[in-house]
This record gives structure tokens, C-alpha cells and sequence, in this order.
């Protein structure tokens, strides 16, 4: 299960970044120290998971809502000098919705699906929640004031924390106590 895993990390890498370009490096990054702590535990997450994953997946559909109304798509790329279509925005971050959705999918059901679950919503918790929570603030930072994403960032850091110590936690202790 690791190296397909790892094949799926490598494969969103890189079309992640042949369709975003450097302004998604970050994310690269996020993906591979997910695999890596998805690697490392041994069991399945315990359905104590799926709750907060669940409500990462709203607190990402609030997110990029806000950052298509604020032009999200348009001020990141620009600090790299090039730009993104609407179009394209939004159907990477469908895909990523779709992937957080199978996510949580697999992780109620268990099965054998759960483990690469466990993945999808790692990514979600870690690239999409307190990465994505994190960076923001620092764009807002750099920028003086607000940065498209700002207002809800610090519900994806919250909610992306919340996910992650649920994951961690072992399937037999209750599944944490976030």
C-alpha cells in the first residue's frame, strides 16, 4: 500500500504543478511529509476521524469560496509573475474536493479503501488545513493587510489541527482527545 501510496503522491505532485506552476510548491512539499507520516502508522484511523474530517472538507469548501470571491486565483500566481484562468482554479481545487471526499468515504467505511483514505485526508489535515491556514496569515502579513483566504484561514488551521491529532490518535484508545 506505501508504494501506491507514493505513486499517488508523485502523480498529484507533478500534475499539480504542471498545472499551477512554482506557486504550488508548497503543497508538493505538503503531500511528501504526508505520505511520510502516513507511512509511519500502521493501523487505519479510528472513526473518531471522520467527524473532523468531514467538517475539514466544509471548512475548505468555505475556504475556496472565499478565495475565488477574493481573487485568490489571481493575487498568488502574480507574486510569481504569471497568472491562473478562473477556470483552472477551480477545477484543481474540485479535483482536491473529490479527493477529500473519497477520503472521508473510505475512512467510514474501512475496509481496505481506508488506509489510502487515511492519505487523502493526511493531506487535507497537514497541506490543506495548517499549511494552507499558516501560509495565509504570512501572505496577509507580507501584504500589509488582508490576503484573499485570510478570513478563513484560521478555521483550515483549526480544523486541519483537529484532523491531524484525530488521525494520530490509535484506533483502540478512543480516538483522541482533541
Amino acid at each position: 500500500m506505501r508504494s501506491l501510496g507514493a505513486a499517488l503522491v508523485a502523480l498529484a505532485a507533478v500534475v499539480q504543478t504542471l498545472v499551477l506552476g512554482p506557486a504550488v510548491v508548497m503543497l508538493d512539499v505538503a503531500l511528501v511529509v504526508s505520505w511520510a507520516l502516513w507511512a509511519s502508522r500502521p493501523a487505519a484511523p479510528s472513526r473518531r476521524a471522520v467527524p473532523a474530517l468531514a467538517a475539514a472538507i466544509v471548512v475548505q469548501c468555505a475556504h475556496l469560496a472565499e478565495e475565488y470571491r477574493a481573487g485568490f486565483q489571481r493575487a498568488l500566481p502574480a507574486l510569481f509573475g504569471y497568472a491562473w484562468s478562473d477556470a483552472r482554479f477551480l477545477a484543481v481545487n474540485a479535483a482536491w474536493l473529490a479527493v477529500f471526499a473519497a477520503s472521508l468515504w473510505a475512512v467510514r467505511h474501512r475496509g481496505r479503501a481506508a488506509s489510502l483514505g487515511a492519505l487523502g485526508a493526511t493531506f487535507l489535515a497537514l497541506g490543506g488545513g495548517v499549511g494552507n491556514g499558516l501560509a495565509h496569515l504570512v501572505l496577509a502579513l507580507r501584504a500589509g493587510g488582508y490576503f484573499p483566504g485570510l478570513y478563513t484561514a484560521p478555521l483550515c488551521l483549526a480544523a486541519g489541527a483537529l484532523l491531524l491529532v484525530r488521525l494520530l490518535a490509535s484506533p483502540d484508545d478512543g480516538g483522541g482527545r482533541a
